[in-house]
């Protein structure tokens, strides 16, 4: 974990013309993407559309690299923020951007993603041979639900929270 920290503040250093974009109007936008397309992702339609299309993959993917790129900048804002205040709101946004950080990369979404994809398939060739399928899609919904409500809850906190801190 300390890595994992010391790697993204030296990310932060380099990034610093973040303060030149307004990152909570930036945010505020993604997260509102991400929320749209996690409740899609939360569903088995949802999943087709991410397992078959790859124009509707590639932007899911796309949108959680800007989503994890901006939390980069972020966290390099509120650690100067924390470090001159020790705001316990800088705290606990700092938490949660580096458990985001750590726990839901974008490689670990899409390694999920994948398993998923083969259960979904699984799903769709016994629903062709004419075999009953809909507890398998419940499974799988929950499954989703659980792995992409955490990510969105995660995002969700980030935002709450960077509209409680002074950023300027």
């Amino acid at each position: 974990m300390k890595f994992f920290t010391s790697s993204l503040l030296l990310l932060c250093i380099f990034c610093s013309s973040a303060q030149d974009v307004d990152i909570v109007k930036i945010v505020d936008a993604l997260t509102i993407k991400w929320d749209k397309r996690a409740s899609d992702l939360e569903t088995y339609m949802g999943m087709k559309y991410y397992c078959t299309a790859d124009k509707y993959r590639n932007e899911t993917i796309d949108l959680l690299d800007d989503i994890h790129h901006y939390d980069t900048l972020l966290y390099g804002i509120v650690t100067r923020k924390y470090a001159d205040t020790k705001d316990k709101e800088a705290e606990a946004t700092l938490k949660d951007i580096i458990e985001l950080e750590a726990e839901y990369t974008t490689a670990n979404f899409k390694a999920f993603l994948s398993e998923e994809c083969e259960k979904f398939a699984e799903i769709e060739e016994k629903r062709n041979e004419g075999g009953s399928y809909a507890k398998d899609v419940e499974k799988l919904e929950k499954e989703l639900v659980k792995y992409v409500g955490s990510i969105t809850q995660r995002i969700d906190l980030i935002d709450e929270h960077i509209h409680h801190l002074d950023l300027d």
